[in-house]
């Protein structure tokens, strides 16, 4: 009984161990894997052309160690009559299975965006392994320089805004970053304008032993409505969007101007808030703007009582917003979404001025712009309300 019992439990393990190895024979190393980063997507020539960047696991661990060796970063071209078609000839070259998972990032060119959206959304998310939350950039340069392009000291570019946007954005609120699920779900939404940043590549700002050191830039932004591109407009042209959009996190004014600076505000809250209004029959809008700050650089001593430098304040941020609506009166961009406000709110009458073909914002279409602001505290010094003294 007992050499029945032995020989049993012999036999258990023999299966057991040759269950443990072929198993493991189909178990490929971790860092041997192609590991999908960043995917971008240019339109030329009546064809897709198809970027894909790849990070080894072992470039990136070395990186974290402090190795002076350059980061590898591979990038891949293929072209095809469509995007999908173009994505699988990538497969030909992999040498490996290509892991989608880890994809932070997708680049798109303007005759990308120009030649639609649509099935490029559904190209990415129709696969199992991509996540709807890669970061999405529009660029006007060539994709693949974007791609190439490293962070600082011998990191890879998973260590610059392409991959991590969120880090400098808490920082210096410009343009916000954009993940795909919510541009998706605001470029599927009716009568919404939205927008995603652009990427440059500045070649003079840095320098590394005084040899020019490319590093990314957020240059303006892309704005689509109802599924279609609209134009690209620069950082400058577009100041007052920082106000309007509600992931601002912080982000600073030199008042009254950049060429007769007083005082340099910086505001870490804000809220923004529209509101339709029928005035004699017609729908204007009231935009309300709420603001905490505080005075973070006084350059001159002209401004003696904190309620001026509020006011000073209140107007420099006004008319930034009204530049901005102003010009998209002027382009026909309803840069300030008063026509989904519309939409949201009155949703009857906004259907019987569509089917008449009625204008939603014109020149005189803003009843009221107001703006509430509170200057906290100066500085580092937050606990103390501002005293300004002769």
């Amino acid at each position: 009984m007992k050499n029945i019992f032995f020989k049993s439990r012999i036999l258990f393990l023999l299966i057991s161990l040759l269950l443990i190895s072929a198993c493991t024979n189909d178990i490929n190393e971790v860092q041997n894997l192609n590991y999908g980063t960043a995917i971008g997507v240019d339109y030329k020539d009546n064809k897709y052309h198809i970027y894909i960047q790849m990070l080894s696991l072992t470039s990136i661990a070395k990186t974290e160690e402090g190795t002076n060796a350059p980061p590898q970063v591979y990038i891949s071209e293929t072209i095809g009559e469509t995007f999908i078609d173009a994505f699988f000839k990538a497969y030909r070259t992999s040498q490996e299975r290509i892991i989608w998972a880890h994809v932070t990032a997708i680049v798109l060119s303007e005759s990308a965006l120009k030649k639609g959206i649509e099935n490029i959304y559904d190209g990415l998310t129709r696969y199992y392994e991509f996540r709807p939350t890669p970061w999405v950039f529009g660029t006007l340069e060539p994709v693949d320089d974007i791609l190439s392009t490293n962070g600082f000291f011998n990191q890879s570019s998973l260590e610059t805004i392409l991959h991590s946007p969120e880090s400098s954005y808490k920082q210096g609120s410009w343009i916000r970053p954009l993940k795909l699920n919510k541009f998706a779900r605001e470029l599927l939404e009716p009568v919404q304008t939205t927008y995603i940043p652009t990427l440059t590549i500045n070649k003079e700002q840095w320098k590394k032993n005084k040899n020019a050191e490319p590093k990314l830039e957020i240059n303006g932004s892309f704005f689509l409505k109802n599924k279609k591109f609209i134009d690209f407009f620069e950082l400058n042209e577009i100041k007052g969007i920082r106000w309007i959009a509600s992931e601002t996190e912080r982000t600073a004014i030199l008042v009254p101007s950049k060429e007769n600076p007083e005082f340099l505000a910086v505001f870490e809250e804000q809220y923004i808030k529209i509101i339709p209004i029928k005035v004699n029959g017609r729908y204007k809008y009231d935009v309300v703007f709420y603001a905490n700050g505080y005075i973070s650089n006084r350059l001159k001593n002209n401004v003696l009582h904190i309620r001026h430098m509020q006011n000073f304040v209140k107007d420099s941020i006004i008319i930034q917003i009204k530049d901005l609506y102003h010009m998209g009166v002027e382009k026909n961009i309803d840069f300030l979404n008063l026509e989904h406000q519309l939409y949201l709110k009155h949703h009857t009458d906004w259907k019987q001025m569509a089917a008449k073909n009625e204008p939603f914002f014109e020149e005189d279409s803003i009843n009221d712009f107001k703006a509430y602001i509170s200057l906290e505290h100066s500085g580092s010094f937050k606990k103390r309300k501002i005293e300004i003294h002769d």
